[in-house]
Parts: structure tokens; C-alpha cells; sequence
């Protein structure tokens, strides 16, 4: 606070794991609005009651890069939106979708947008031409990406798993993300099912492919049948340049053949993984179709490629002979 008169401070970074009073922080706040602030990180540690972002945080409008945790984001009415942001990261935030959908768009020159989502939302829609990073992690029924021509790295993980939980079609999703090179599907309960769509309509292609697909990353606690077939078979039969493969499943649980059947490698005959170098599998059980998927991968891999498992002890595993 005795930062006065003496130029601009453009970049603050408070990390707190206590506080007093919530007036401190609205007087720094204030003092930061007044001194050209740039890049901007308060973290906040969890409580029930978030903290409320002052006024005199919505006139910080040099802001290029962002980060907020624990906060409670209620714009005030004539709030028009940080036009000169950059980065925003929002970990652990309480924020309308209505509100978190007009911030975004109105953020033209956004390359980096990180979500963490406590909070249970309907849907959002994001519109962001220069959006180049997307990490998502949340409790939400849909998410909707519009006007994305550069978005190059994809980590998605929906954390809601009670019957209000939409399904995308994973088909339609993807369609427009042309620039696309690494895509992670998970980290959650749920989160693959959650693409996988009704009746697993992409188990054989998608209606296009992801040529610039470098790095493919699939997470998630327990798959059934008809989300392995609809998800994993069909990203892999469309992602042709993939050189990274990562599989992470708790548990898959195989009701019927059909799933073993979609990876017998005569079903493949029309693709081959000249690109593909590693393959790491993670916490597989009831793992037969894993077993299959590794097979058809060093079968259709003309390159030497390095396999990674890392599973619980199973008797599948133990009779496997790789030639």
C-alpha cells in the first residue's frame, strides 16, 4: 500500500491458505485497479462461503492473464468484459453459466482457458476464435464449442453422474475442430460415457478424421460396453497420425462379444498406425478388450512402438503372448 506514486504494478500473485478478513483483500483489490495491473493470480483457500469479488475488480480492465480460485464472480450490470485477456484460469469458482458465456465471448484475444467447477451447471456455450488451450473439469449437462478454428489442445472431464447428465454426440462435437493435435477425455466418473452418445453410432468412423491428432489421452473409472465401442474404437479408427495412446480405466466391464469383435484386426484392414510410438495402459480389469485393442495396435503399427501397461495382476494378463 505504500506503492504510491511510484509507476504501474502489472503483475500480483497472493496465495493464501488463511485470512482474517475478506476487507483486506477488497482493499488490495482496489489499490490494484488503480496501478495497471496485468496479470492478476489470487488463490484462495475452499470455503462454503466463497469470497465476492469487489467492484474495483471488474475496472482491472489491462488484465491479460487471470487466475481465481475460490471466488464468487457477480459482475456488476454495466460490466463489459476484459477485451485484453489472454489466459484465464478459474479453479474452484462459483460463476453463473449465463455470466461465464458472456465473459468468454467477449474475450477476443483468449488463447488459454482452464475451468474448475464445483458448482452444478446446465450447459454453456463457448465462443472464442483465437481459443487455442480448453481445459474443462466439472459437475455440467453439455458443453457447446462454437468458432473454435484454433483450438489445438482438448481436456474435457464431466464430473456429473446423476441422471440429469446429458449425452453428446460425439460425432457433431468434434466436427469443427479442425486444428486439433492432443485430446484427453476424462479424469472423472462418467466422462467418456458422457460422449459416447445414443447407440454407439460412431463405433465404426467418424464421419471425418483428425489429421493433426498427435497425443490421445482416455480416462475414466468404469466403461461399459457400448461406450468402449462408440468412444475408444471409434478415435482410434479416426485419429490416422497419432503418436501418443494413454488408456486409463478402473474397470471395463464387457456384457456381451461385441466390443472384442469391433477390434479384430480384419476390421482394420483399411488403417494403419504409421505414426503411432507409444502406448501406455493404466489400472486396467476386466481387461479382454484392452488385451484385443493391444494386439490390433502392434498388429497395424509398422514402426516399432513402446507399450506401457500398468494393470492389476490378472489372469488375462498372465497368458498373454505378444509375436
Amino acid at each position: 500500500m505504500l506503492h504510491v506514486g511510484v509507476g504501474p504494478i502489472t503483475k500480483f500473485i497472493l496465495h493464501l491458505t488463511s485470512w482474517r478478513s475478506y476487507l483486506e483483500i477488497d482493499d488490495l483489490i482496489f489499490f490494484l485497479s488503480r496501478k495497471g495491473i496485468q496479470h492478476l493470480v489470487l488463490t484462495l483457500p475452499f470455503s462454503r462461503s466463497p469470497y465476492k469479488l469487489p467492484v474495483s475488480f471488474f475496472k482491472c480492465l489491462q488484465l491479460r492473464h487471470l487466475t481465481l480460485q475460490s471466488c464468487l464472480i457477480l459482475p456488476p450490470p454495466n460490466f463489459k468484459g476484459f477485451d485484453r485477456l489472454i489466459s484465464l484460469e478459474l479453479p474452484n469458482v462459483t460463476i453463473s453459466s449465463k455470466f461465464l458465456e458472456s465473459l468468454i465471448s467477449k474475450c477476443l484475444l483468449l488463447e488459454q482457458l482452464v475451468m474448475r467447477i464445483s458448482e452444478h451447471l446446465n450447459s454453456i456455450e463457448i465462443k472464442s476464435p483465437k481459443l487455442r488451450s480448453f481445459d474443462f473439469k466439472g459437475n455440467i449437462k453439455f458443453i457447446i464449442l462454437k468458432d473454435v478454428p484454433r483450438l489445438a489442445k482438448l481436456s474435457l472431464a464431466n464430473t456429473r453422474d446423476d441422471e440429469k447428465a446429458g449425452k453428446c454426440d460425439i460425432a457433431k462435437f468434434f466436427e469443427s475442430f479442425t486444428a486439433l493435435e492432443h485430446l484427453y477425455l476424462g479424469l472423472g466418473n462418467g466422462s467418456i460415457e458422457f460422449f459416447a452418445g445414443a447407440g454407439g453410432a460412431v463405433s465404426k468412423r467418424f464421419p471425418y478424421v483428425f489429421n493433426r491428432v498427435k497425443h490421445l489421452y482416455l480416462s475414466d473409472r468404469c466403461l461399459g460396453e457400448l461406450e468402449f465401442n462408440s468412444c475408444v474404437v471409434g478415435l482410434i479408427r479416426s485419429v490416422p497420425c497419432f503418436q501418443y495412446l494413454e488408456i486409463e480405466v478402473l474397470y471395463l466391464y464387457v456384457g456381451g462379444t461385441s466390443a472384442l469383435e469391433s477390434l479384430e484386426v480384419e476390421h482394420f484392414s483399411d488403417v494403419t498406425f504409421n505414426h503411432l510410438k507409444e502406448v501406455n495402459l493404466k489400472y486396467i480389469k476386466g481387461s479382454k478388450p484392452l488385451l484385443q485393442l493391444m494386439k490390433l495396435l502392434l498388429a497395424k503399427s509398422p514402426v516399432p512402438v513402446r507399450m506401457l501397461i500398468d494393470s492389476y495382476l490378472d489372469e488375462e494378463f498372465a497368458t498373454l503372448k505378444i509375436y
